[in-house]
């Protein structure tokens, strides 16, 4: 789909479609403008199915890309998996998974690292840098291993060992700052502001990538479903789903749109808090959390996501790192889902939802799993006879 600008989601700012611009010069995240008059009429679930159920199913709705810079490993088409057990503490009529663990690398960081990596491809970039505090960085330098990209990658210094290991099979160099994500990251971008090294991360190509789990989702149920659970870190997964939604909306393939459950940790709850205040500000916190993969102390998207959420009429929870915890053995024990913590985030956070009386008896909700459990297998406890 042609890009028309970029766009400011806190000033309203437009910026050139082809300019290489990560923030707003108000400091705030962007995102891309499509002309969506060119789909109009021309797009339909029967032409979608006829190809392969995968990210790249939805290739319309991505920035237009030539095949030959199209850097993919088949990631998307994960499945969805009906509730047994899980659903009965849910309250819900209904509890589906979408099983985002499933992807190449492990998470749901491959749908926007296929299109970001890709349009650093389109622009011939020799190597990239980003910040991670470890899925992203697993996705982005397995995507730039099969690219041909050089990859630099700022760390936490707590970032767990697996994920370190995952990047390191895939050729990454890895740069520990003495921080969390935001030092992280403030080190990234100082190699693109001095040094004009591309920038990866929860940026707008990224975002552009991540809706297409919306995409599968509607593709499966169409618009019979109520609410979709999210973990909340960057806020860059919950902001490009609701924008795929929309989207769906906009030309005709969906008549309705779900509440979306944003769901953060307790020691980082940036948006959480923003919406339960009736704040459009954002305040940045120093992380407190053993979920590593949401600890954004200063979410990029945060601004996004707190619109998405609003616009939803949703809702926003907290869980303590013990909630999460919780649900990740439920969904071990009792639905055969190995998850990591910060992937049970979105069913501990639905749980609690129902729990404070905030979701009706007979709602069907999706929840996403976000991350697969070998991602940190340390973190639980091997019982043995």
């Amino acid at each position: 789909m042609h890009v028309r600008y970029l766009q400011c989601v806190r000033c309203g700012r437009t910026y050139p479609k082809g300019e290489i611009r990560y923030r707003c010069d108000c400091g705030d995240s962007i995102e891309i403008v499509y002309d969506y008059a060119e789909l109009m009429g021309h797009i339909s679930w029967a032409d979608l199915r006829k190809r392969t159920f995968c990210h790249w199913r939805y290739r319309e709705f991505y920035p237009e890309l030539k095949k030959k810079n199209i850097i993919s490993m088949g990631e998307g088409g994960t499945g969805l998996v009906r509730s047994r057990n899980v659903v009965k503490k849910a309250g819900c009529r209904e509890l589906l998974f979408k099983m985002e663990s499933l992807n190449p690398t492990g998470s749901f960081k491959d749908r926007g690292s296929t299109v970001e990596i890709s349009q650093a491809k389109a622009y011939g970039a020799p190597e990239l840098v980003l910040a991670s505090t470890g899925n992203m960085g697993a996705s982005v330098a397995a995507y730039t291993a099969r690219g041909g990209i050089g990859c630099g990658i700022y760390v936490p210094k707590n970032t767990p060992r697996i994920k370190l290991l995952q990047m390191e099979a895939h050729g990454a160099a890895i740069k520990r700052v003495n921080g969390d994500y935001t030092a992280a990251m403030v080190e990234a971008r100082r190699q693109f502001d001095e040094n004009h090294v591309y920038l990866a991360g929860d940026y707008p190509y990224r975002s552009e990538g991540e809706k297409s789990v919306s995409f599968e989702i509607a593709d499966v149920l169409g618009s019979d479903y109520d609410y979709i659970a999210v973990p909340v870190g960057n806020g860059t997964l919950l902001h490009g789903m609701w924008k795929g939604l929309k989207e769906l909306t906009l030309l005709g393939l969906i008549d309705r749109l779900p509440k979306i459950i944003g769901v953060q940790a307790e020691g980082c709850n940036t948006v959480a808090k923003a919406f339960m205040c009736n704040t459009d500000r954002i305040e940045p916190v120093l992380p407190h959390t053993l979920m590593d993969a949401v600890a954004c102390g200063d979410p990029l998207d945060g601004s996004w996501a707190l619109r998405a959420l609003k616009e939803s009429k949703g809702i926003a929870v907290t869980c303590s790192d013990n909630e999460a915890s919780c649900a990740r053995n439920m969904l071990a024990l009792e639905e055969g889902i190995f998850a990591e913590l910060s992937g049970a985030l979105s069913t501990a956070g639905l749980i609690k939802a129902y729990e404070q009386g905030q979701i009706e008896n007979d709602a069907r909700v999706v929840s996403v799993i976000t991350g697969h459990g070998l991602k940190e297998p340390e973190a639980f406890k091997c019982r043995v006879d």
